[in-house]
């Protein structure tokens, strides 16, 4: 289908909530497609600016600010790019492990980064939505394959309407520390019990997946985050190396 404002072939467009046209993912936004109703967006997008400085401090404010909210585009999107993360993760090696435990791993891995981002973004007001991209499901399809030496996971992304440049930076700097957190939550957790390998699997597959979004480049975290704040990103990268490595001795 062709983006409704620059006529580029989009494999999966996105639907203007406002006019109902469909557009790329550059001119998604009402605003870059000088969309028919823009002046109810602008005056949405004010309504909801005003909610959230309102009395920031109580519960009913920081309740009516998350405002979780999916489409079945997503719900699906989601789903086959978790099935080929997995799938990635159980071809480390070779598909002769496969159980709940190194399943939950991947899952959550990849889930919970994507899913932190969603929801840090519908906190500061925006719309936010996976969607997976054809090329990156492919990549990430064929490095699947046990014979491939270099995995790259990058199926999709969350697509958000920030223009503020430090709210965008931190929604996608959430991402990767969620890996961090669970990457040393598993460090912590073999060393309680040091014969459960699967804590050590837990912690490498994050820190791997920390270190990959943080390279500075393309679509990834790691170039916005770098754009951002240099030393944010830099912080980030060297704790995302010490995870991987120190998982990697233990093994």
């Amino acid at each position: 289908m062709k983006c409704h404002w620059c006529g580029i072939n989009e494999n999966i467009p996105f639907v203007c909530n406002y006019c109902g046209e469909s557009f790329c993912d550059l001119h998604r936004i009402p605003m870059n497609h000088s969309c028919v109703n823009l002046k109810q967006y602008m005056q949405n997008r004010q309504r909801r600016m005003q909610a959230g400085d309102e009395d920031q401090h109580s519960l009913h404010s920081f309740s009516s600010r998350i405002r979780i909210k999916s489409s079945k585009t997503e719900l699906l999107h989601l789903g086959i790019a978790t099935l080929l993360v997995t799938a990635v993760g159980l071809s480390l090696n070779s598909y002769r492990y496969i159980s709940w435990q190194f399943i939950t791993i991947f899952v959550s891995a990849f889930l919970v980064h994507e899913l932190a981002h969603k929801f840090l973004a519908q906190f500061y007001g925006s719309w936010a939505e996976f969607r997976g991209q054809l090329y990156g499901l492919l990549i990430t399809a064929i490095s699947a394959i046990p014979i491939i030496p270099f995995k790259f996971i990058a199926p999709g992304a969350v697509m958000v309407g920030l223009t503020d440049r430090n709210r965008f930076g931190r929604v996608a700097l959430i991402g990767p520390l969620t890996n961090l957190v669970m990457g040393f939550a598993f460090l912590l957790l073999y060393n309680l019990n040091q014969s459960s390998y699967f804590f050590v699997a837990g912690a490498s597959f994050n820190g791997w997946i920390a270190m990959f979004n943080l390279l500075p480049f393309g679509v990834l975290d790691g170039q916005k985050i770098f754009e951002w704040n240099k030393v944010v990103w830099i912080s980030t990268m060297a704790l995302a190396m010490l995870l991987f490595i120190l998982s990697q001795r233990i093994r």
